[in-house]
Formats: C-alpha cells, structure tokens, sequence
C-alpha cells in the first residue's frame, strides 16, 4: 500500500523544539520536579485541565471531561537515569538529536505535550483521553508514577510511549524484584580485634551462597556491593543491591524466596536485613486483545509493517497487576540509552507519532 505522509514538516518542527527545551531541564528519578513545572505550563497553555498528584505526576484532560468516567490513558516518565552532575547540552547534528536521556524518554514527553495541543485543538480525539508525564520509572522509582497513575485514574487502556523502540510493539512487561541485602556489626581493628565478624565476610559468603542456590535459567544480577571503611579495619556494615527478573512472576517470586533465604544467613555477631525495595510486575498481553489489534492495525494505518511484538521493562509493568490492557508504543529508533552519548533519529519520529495518533483516533472513535 501506499505510504501516508505521516506528518506536516511543522508538527515535527514543533516536537524537535520541544524535545531539545525539555532536554535541557535536569530530571534525575526522585528529583523531576523542574521537567514536570515545565510540562505542566505545557499542557495549561495548550487548554488542558492539570493537575499534579501525591505523588509528582503531571496529568492533564479535556475541561469538562468526565473524571469517573474510564480513559484512554496515555503516558511518558519524566525521569532519566542521569544525576544533577551530569553536563546535557542537547542538540542537533543532521538527522539526530543528542543528549542523555534524549530517547529515553524525553522525546517521548515532548510527544504528549503535542498530542495535549492537538487534544486541545479538537484534531486528535473528541475526549475520552488523559495524559500524563511520571515520575519514578528508572533505576529504584520502582513505577512510583505509573503505578499511582493507574491507582487514581480509570482506565480502559494504558498506552506507555517511548523514545526508542518504533520498531517493536512492547505487549508485555519483564518482571523484576529489587532487593537490598545490609549486614551490620561490631567492627574493629583488623589485627587487634581479629575475631570480631567482618560484614563485608559475611555480604560476600551470603552472596555466593545466593547466586549458588538460583536456580539454572534463572536470572540473578547483584549491581551494587558496598561496605566497610579502610583496608585495616574490620568492617561494621555492608550492603548490596540485587535485581532478579523473570518473564513469569510466579516463577520470579520463587527465585526471590530462593535468594532471600540465602541472604539471610549470618555468621553469629552479624546482623542481616533483607528489603524488597522495588517490584515490577511481570505479564502479557493476549495477542487477541482489542488494544492489541488497534495498536497492530494503526501501524498498517500509516504504511508502516507490523512490529517485532516482545516483552520489555516498561511503564505498562504497571499495568498487569491492575488488569487494564496495555502496550508500550515506540516513535523513533537511535542508540546508546543510559549513555551521555544518547542519539535519536528526528526522521522517523513523524511515523512514530502517526502511530500513536491513528491509536488514539481507534481508541476514541
């Protein structure tokens, strides 16, 4: 079939300025504040009704629209895996926009403050939709944002958008628990009190009796490992951090009784403390859902081919657990995310935002 123009030179213009400004603004996860005062100016200069939740959402809807009613809810994070310290610099070379955080997910924040202009303006859908830039989905946020969304608003379909990923259509979600393993004691000198327990002997023999004890094909990462003082002195405390993920949440949570028991065995003196610090839900979509079939159908809308339909670590995690249907929509493809050299293509982000439009219109007709 013919391909469609996707869209006018102008709505690419206005989301490449808008992704570029937003970039600019720091928004590390538990410190999105400033990026979220941004795009709520956004979405009230564009006539949506904003509000900021609990918890730093960003929310915005039609004035009027009826707030019981369920919504299409679409949404973009806010947060990149980047601190303060971190120099951002965005800007266009050619055909690429560069920053950290550029894809993941600013780009994709820029999209729903044009989608809000074009809600406001009446050519995107007749109502019926909310957006909503989050807080809290990198590193430890643990969906913070996502998870409050769906808690507080009523959906009928969650539609998570990323910068990456045109690609592919994300129909299910990678579950994955977050633990932190602390270990304490008395300490002491390394010689003079040589028979004192050492906690850093005990998170490292705890440790590899956990990885031991995972079963094969199952995935265990322990990312951080922490503790002591000096190199002469017998260590008091010791932490680590551990993210174990499975594409079946039962399966997950028994690889997580496996691990925490492991973790929590201590010599005598040391005291051990396992937290769950974070869990996103695994789940999949049927592939015969009506969300899915109108994410598959607005590809075609656009002449686009089908995409690779897979399983990733996305917002829509968030979504299972509540049973509102869900896909994760990608609008252009670049490279290197969780780099400071982050790259994304500006000519394929008109297809990606032909996509999410021909969604919304299925979804609202």
């Amino acid at each position: 079939m013919p391909r469609r123009r996707s869209a006018p030179d102008s709505a690419l213009d206005e989301l490449v300025g808008l992704t570029l400004e937003l970039a600019a603004i720091p928004a590390p996860t538990g410190d999105e504040q400033e990026r979220g005062d941004a795009v709520a100016r956004l979405f009230s200069t564009a006539g949506l009704a904003v509000e900021r939740d609990a918890v730093g959402n960003v929310v915005g809807r039609l004035p009027g629209d009826d707030r019981e009613a369920p919504s299409v809810v679409v949404s973009a994070h806010l947060d990149t895996v980047f601190g303060p310290e971190v120099v951002l610099r965005p800007r266009r070379e050619g055909d690429r926009l560069l920053a950290p955080g550029i894809g993941d997910n600013t780009v994709a924040v820029a999209a729903i403050v044009v989608l809000a202009r074009e809600l406001a303006a009446g050519t995107l859908a007749p109502g019926g939709v909310v957006l909503a830039a989050t807080v809290g989905e990198e590193g430890l946020g643990d969906l913070r944002g996502a998870k409050h969304l769906l808690r507080t608003v009523p959906a009928r379909a969650y539609v998570s958008l990323e910068g990456h990923l045109l690609d592919e259509l994300v129909v299910g979600g990678i579950g994955s628990v977050r633990l932190r393993a602390s270990y304490s004691g008395p300490g002491g000198h390394s010689w003079g009190d040589r028979d004192a327990p050492s906690a850093v002997h005990a998170m490292l023999q705890a440790g590899a009796a956990a990885l031991r004890a995972v079963p094969a094909g199952r995935h265990a990462n322990f990312g951080v490992a922490s503790g002591g003082t000096t190199v002469n002195a017998i260590a008091n405390t010791a932490e680590l951090l551990i993210d174990l993920r499975d594409e079946d949440e039962a399966r997950l949570d028994a690889t997580t009784r496996i691990v925490v028991e492991a973790l929590g065995v201590a010599p005598r003196g040391i005291t051990a403390q396992i937290d769950r610090i974070g869990h996103r839900p695994a789940g999949r979509m049927s592939s015969e859902d009506g969300l899915v079939r109108a994410a598959r159908a607005a590809r075609a809308d656009v002449g686009l081919r089908p995409g690779r339909e897979d399983v990733g670590s996305t917002e829509c995690n968030a979504a299972f657990p509540v049973g509102v249907p869900t896909v994760c929509v990608g609008l252009t493809r670049g490279a290197d995310m969780h780099r400071e050299s982050e790259w994304i293509a500006i000519g394929p982000l008109a297809d990606g935002m032909a996509v999410v439009r021909a969604l919304l219109r299925r979804l609202t007709a």
